[in-house]
């Protein structure tokens, strides 16, 4: 018999409904920049379908006893999943004919690995966990699969399989966050903290009123994750209003122990000190450091061999081992 007070129809209708309000929104945390109309209602349409299938299976289930809350629950990972996973395929550049298979064999993974889970009777940050895990794996073997099939090449699937539109949300969200707490706090002294997000933020205002190959030059002089942070902080409206100006002027100044500004760089000076300070730091320490960093920069820091001045030019190979530098110092 149905599931008491699960109207399924009407829970599929309003995530999906809740999915196209957050693709509409301007500067929104969770949707990225440049995906099409067209796009955007294959999302909202995808969202719909696979929760509709989901909750239709689950309400028909005899056997299952399911609630209505853990039967809303399976539907809804598989709502917020499709239209995450539909982000990265598109910003993954995933060919569109091969984005609703992988969709749909996420989400039936999704369907099997929550419902399962809830019968066990798992606590739901385990089942959040695990089905994270679950689409993550997913996700990698059937971007393999089309390596296989000579559809996509290495650098492609690199690309797309390092894709997380919930890692950037939750990035954008903590960036916001934390120039909020420093704005409230603005009567402390900064911490260190404070001031790495201050400087990248006062960073984000010049960029904005740069010329977009000046800003992109400057940005390419940045680590990953920096230069992320800048453009979190770049697409914040109002910014220069959220920030007191003396205090931007300060970070300004701190700015030149990001990037060389100008000047002759030694880049056998650098290197040698470089490696220097990766021989005295233990392997585990260097290996987190390098953990979410490109492979050009993961050979920076784990490859005393690796041809740094033949893959950087000197400006942001400065920048990459003054950032690998104060994270070792952070540990």
């Amino acid at each position: 018999m149905p599931i008491e007070g699960f109207d399924y129809k009407a829970f599929s209708i309003d995530l999906a409904r809740q999915a196209l309000e957050v693709l509409m929104q301007p500067n929104s945390n969770v949707a990225p920049e440049g995906i099409s109309d067209k796009e955007k209602k294959d999302i909202v349409e995808t969202v719909k379908k696979f929760c509709l299938m989901a909750g239709e299976a689950l309400n028909n289930d005899a056997q299952l006893n399911f609630t209505a809350d853990q039967a809303s629950i399976v539907t809804q990972f598989i709502g917020e999943w499709t239209f995450h996973k539909s982000i990265d395929l598109i910003t993954g550049n995933i060919p569109e004919d091969r984005r609703g298979n992988i969709l749909q064999i996420i989400a039936a993974n999704i369907f099997n690995t929550a419902k399962l889970a809830i019968i066990k009777k798992m606590p739901q940050d385990a089942i959040i966990s695990l089905v994270e895990e679950k689409v993550q794996q997913v996700y990698s073997d059937e971007l393999k699969k089309l390596v296989k099939r000579g559809e996509l090449n290495e650098e492609q699937y690199n690309n797309a399989v390092n894709k997380s539109n919930l890692k950037d949300m939750v990035q954008k969200t903590e960036d916001e966050v934390n120039l909020k707490k420093i704005q409230q706090g603005s009567d402390n002294a900064p911490n260190n903290k404070d001031k790495k997000v201050l400087k990248l933020a006062s960073l984000a205002i010049v960029l904005k009123k740069l010329p977009s190959d000046k800003a992109q030059e400057i940005l390419s002089n940045l680590n990953g994750e920096d230069a992320s942070h800048v453009l979190n902080y770049m697409k914040m409206g109002n910014l220069e209003d959220k920030i007191d100006h003396d205090v931007i002027l300060k970070s300004l100044e701190e700015i030149k122990k990001i990037l060389p500004i100008s000047g002759t760089i030694n880049v056998d000076k650098i290197l040698k000190q470089h490696y220097k300070l990766l021989k005295s730091t233990p392997i585990d320490i260097l290996s987190q450091i390098a953990l979410n960093e490109r492979e050009a920069v993961k050979d920076l820091i784990l490859d005393t061999q690796f041809p740094a001045k033949e893959v950087f030019t000197p400006r942001v190979l400065f920048s990459l081992v003054k950032s690998i530098e104060e994270k070792i110092n952070d540990n």
